[in-house]
């Protein structure tokens, strides 16, 4: 963990139902020096990514109301949020017949290492122009 700080950080979304994940998490993220805004389900979520326009979203799959699924199909189907970068964490593998609705799957527990540098290349092909990505019909 490098702990640099820039001047304007990139938003990161951290999504998870669980406290005892979500704010080790966002103490991690903080560290890097990304600025981040959080939410306890999908719901909520959605909420934050219209009001905040996070450069990526880390999400929890299995959660109440909204799960992980279901919040990237509306991300993905609003023009708002359509080219954000989704990164999903879950302790078990997605159903395979599952449309892919993120950019990342990384099973938990993932290694810190692992979590930071998908946000980061997230971000970066974000940044570059690289996502192009036509809305769910």
């Amino acid at each position: 963990m490098s702990g640099w700080k820039c001047e304007n950080p990139a938003t990161i979304l951290l999504v998870d139902d669980d406290p005892k994940i979500l704010r080790p998490l966002q103490m991690l993220v903080e560290f890097e020096g990304y600025r981040v805004v959080t939410a306890s389900d999908g719901a909520a979520a959605l909420v934050v990514a219209a009001a905040q326009c996070p450069d990526v979203i880390v999400t929890d799959w299995m959660m109440p109301r909204i799960d992980g699924i279901e919040l990237c199909r509306r991300l993905k189907s609003d023009c708002a949020t359509v080219d954000t970068p989704v990164v999903m964490l879950s302790a078990a593998l997605p159903p395979q017949q599952t449309e892919r609705l993120w950019d990342v799957f990384l099973l938990k527990p993932t290694p810190v290492n692992g979590l930071l540098h998908a946000i980061r290349s997230r971000r970066e092909r974000a940044q570059s122009g690289a996502y192009i990505r036509v809305p769910l019909e």
